[in-house]
């Protein structure tokens, strides 16, 4: 059942430590409670799911098809192995980004016995009915990164994509003053985070009349992909280009390629915004690209499974479990909508893999390639 109460909860996003100047970095309440107009908060009463523990937890992925998901599947793993008193089995399914096959995986979890769900959605609607199926079954459901179209579940942990969206078009909109032509470089196409960024980004964008989206085009969070169809969009819109707004960093370094195989050189490749990767903020340096950086830590992975054993415990939850994102903006490109936490020279990781998550979250031993722990299975 939902409530209306007053009140704080706080989820405080865990940055890489090997990123540098991280004294600098937003740490406090997030900022999507406190800018909060409305007084009331939703929460849940999660009183009928209390049981006594062991728990059998178990995990429906969406995939593991780039860096960002791999940290997110770690973090919940080290979760898992630090309340291993707690938890009995997380079984975990990968349903490579396919909906019938995360449909399946959810029911195969449902015959397995398991007391929660945490499902990260590849779809909205195609999975919505075996999330739903598992609530009509009394089995509660923790959404992480990735939420179905219905509220049939208990909580979603996230970072706000609704913020992301507005601070990258507010963002765009200003550093335009308002007039000018936008592509919409997207992820993947009815994909939670991607249809909720472009949505509230559309809120902010609707009211510039000036402002023209001349195209929006899906990379499937794929830097190669992000770069062919961006190459497509430059080919027959050129310099009539004035920004890009990317939902993601994943696919940011295939449009910034882009630009400049289309022969645009340092200083002429247009503003773009990015989330959490290491190569695009390494291009807007070295090729002076205006970019503004809004994190989405992966960590939240590991948020899910704090979160369920709260709902497991019977404790009120928020609707809506939202971490803190760091804001970062490269030199001189501040507007008056959008101040930083840090500039994005002092958050870089120049020596480091294009492909690492800077917003990572796992504390500065973490290597991805190397990661193993022994959690409960």
């Amino acid at each position: 059942m939902k409530t209306k109460v007053i009140g704080i909860f706080t989820s405080l996003a865990l940055l890489s430590s090997t990123a540098p100047t991280l004294a600098d970095t937003y740490a406090g309440v997030p900022r999507t409670f406190l800018f909060n107009p409305s007084l009331d908060v939703c929460f849940k009463d999660t009183s009928q799911y209390k049981k006594d523990g062991p728990y059998v937890i178990g995990f429906s992925n969406a995939g593991l098809g780039d860096s960002w998901r791999v940290v997110m599947l770690h973090s919940m793993e080290k979760a898992a192995f630090e309340h291993k008193d707690q938890i009995k089995q997380l079984l975990i399914t990968d349903a490579g980004h396919d909906d019938a096959k995360q449909v399946s995986d959810i029911q195969d979890l449902i015959s397995r016995g398991v007391d929660l769900l945490v499902v990260s959605a590849n779809t909205e609607q195609a999975v919505d009915p075996a999330v739903s199926r598992a609530m009509e079954r009394g089995i509660p459901v923790v959404m992480v990164d990735r939420r179905v179209s219905s509220d049939n579940f208990v909580t979603f942990v996230t970072a706000s994509d609704a913020m992301m969206g507005r601070l990258f078009a507010q963002w765009i909109v200003e550093k335009l003053h308002g007039k000018g032509n936008i592509v919409i470089l997207g992820g993947q196409a009815g994909s939670s985070p991607n249809e909720l960024r472009v949505k509230a980004a559309m809120q902010v964008l609707n009211q510039y009349p000036d402002i023209k989206i001349l195209d929006t085009v899906y990379s499937d969070w794929s830097p190669v992909k992000g770069k062919q169809v961006m190459q497509a969009v430059i080919s027959k819109y050129g310099k009539d280009i004035n920004a890009v707004l990317s939902t993601h960093g994943l696919q940011t370094p295939g449009s910034i390629e882009a630009f400049l195989e289309a022969g645009f050189k340092p200083g002429e490749i247009p503003p773009h915004t990015t989330s959490d990767v290491n190569g695009p903020l390494q291009m807007a340096l070295k090729y002076k690209v205006p970019m503004l950086e809004v994190g989405y830590p992966p960590a939240m992975g590991g948020t899910a499974i704090d979160v369920a054993l709260k709902v497991l415990a019977g404790a009120q939850v928020p609707c809506t479990y939202e971490i803190n994102a760091q804001i970062a903006t490269t030199d001189g490109d501040e507007t008056p909508s959008i101040r930083p936490d840090l500039h994005i020279k002092d958050m870089v990781l120049p020596n480091s893999p294009s492909d690492m998550l800077v917003t990572g979250g796992m504390g500065p031993d973490y290597n991805p390639t190397t990661f193993k722990i022994d959690y409960p299975q």
